[in-house]
């Protein structure tokens, strides 16, 4: 399978989507949804088959092995950096980060892009625990004045199904340098108006995530950052990753290498997504996050269950499925997986995070140019089976 024609999760899609005429609606009420037929109920694993790995590592030949692994994808994908992580279920742990550059020293941090949304979406649905507000309270609550907003609820932007403008998609936006603030990104979406009625269908919208983390400052009472902080990072013990804001430093965190310069936006700042993707991490500390989300650390479980459904059909193709800050991708090609993460990246980035029903392992890789983040934890994978290295993985896009 070509991984790299998914384009799941990027924070910026391709230039191709980006001259869409704007068709704003106006609408009297919310709407069935009318798009593709959703993904049928997935079993999430339970939390005790889920035991975090001992800091045991991996045996000497799996270790090896993974390395190898590593190393053919960074020759694949010419990334000037690449790190990836991988725990297996009742085994261990192994980690590696490496560079083109055998005299470069390896950036302690990479940038995660959307990935991020994962966060965010576990934030909202623990303020919903605490009685701070519901699925269906109204976008009107905090934005009065945004386009339908008494129709649009917090739910319909967790799962994408907002209709709200992605600014990423404006032109103008891509083309000017440097940091955008959230409310200076809300206010390019809405000049284009809203492109369907909430519920109606599903259209990825970075906005709708600026607009939740803007939510959780509202009802937190600090900053986004701070709320990371608090609600996610210390109770998982995570040191090695960051939220990051206007004030934010970027020396220690991969820099992008985009293929198409064109594509880029100009002196990209990895701050400027907020809610929609700002995490800086070690593959490491992406893992831990995940096994703590999974692991029924961070939610109850009947939250956890609200994240995987429903499960709409992501970008017109039915492999790949969102539900609340999360992606269920199916690989009928890989002995039957399924993977439960979330995918990143802008261009000159690429990132993802998943666990692996079939491989009882979570992966995170993330690498600084446009190569295959998919592909390199699909190679990650079938080392873990013991499978060959000799298939390729897929070349940058």
């Amino acid at each position: 399978m070509n991984f790299t024609l998914l384009l799941l999760g990027t924070v910026f899609l391709p230039l191709n989507l980006l001259a869409a005429t704007d068709h704003p609606v106006t609408c009297t009420s919310a709407q069935p949804y009318r798009g593709l037929a959703l993904r049928a109920p997935i079993t999430l694993p339970q939390s005790s088959d889920l035991v975090t790995p001992s800091l045991a590592k991996l045996s000497p030949e799996l270790e090896n092995n993974l390395s190898a692994a590593l190393a053919l994808a960074q020759t694949k994908t010419h990334a000037p950096a690449i790190t990836a992580a991988v725990a297996v279920l009742g085994q261990g742990f192994w980690t590696a980060t490496r560079t083109l550059d055998p005299a470069a020293v390896p950036p302690p941090y990479f940038y995660w892009g959307s990935a991020g949304k994962t966060f965010t979406a576990v934030m909202i649905l623990q303020l919903i625990e605490e009685g701070k507000l519901t699925l269906a309270t109204p976008l009107a609550q905090w934005f009065p004045d945004y386009p339908n907003a008494k129709l649009i609820t917090v739910d319909h932007l967790l799962t994408h199904t907002s209709g709200i403008f992605s600014f990423n998609e404006d032109l103008k936006h891509r083309k000017q340098p440097g940091y955008k603030s959230p409310l200076t990104l809300l206010a390019t979406a809405q000049k284009h108006g809203n492109s369907f009625c909430p519920g109606e269908t599903w259209a990825y919208s970075n906005t709708g995530y600026v607009m939740l983390g803007l939510i959780i400052e509202k009802l937190d009472g600090r900053s986004y950052t701070d709320s990371v902080e608090a609600r996610i990072l210390r109770r998982l013990g995570l040191t090695h990753t960051r939220a990051l804001n206007s004030t934010a430093t970027f020396e220690n965190i991969a820099p992008a290498h985009p293929q198409k310069s064109a594509e880029a936006e100009a002196d990209f700042s990895f701050a400027t997504p907020f809610g929609a993707g700002c995490i800086a991490a070690t593959a490491e500390d992406m893992v831990r996050f995940w096994q703590g989300v999974l692991g029924d650390q961070l939610l109850a479980r009947s939250s956890l269950e609200q994240m995987f459904g429903p499960l709409y059909p992501m970008f017109g193709q039915r492999i790949s499925f969102y539900g609340r800050g999360v992606m269920v991708t199916d690989l009928p090609d890989q002995s039957g997986d399924l993977w439960l993460g979330h995918s990143g990246g802008t261009p000159g980035i690429k990132a993802e995070v998943i666990y692996s029903v079939a491989s009882h392992a979570f992966v995170a890789v993330a690498l600084n140019n446009d190569g295959s983040a998919q592909s390199t934890v699909n190679l990650l994978l079938k080392t873990l089976r013991g499978e060959s290295l000799l298939s390729p993985v897929n070349a940058a896009r």
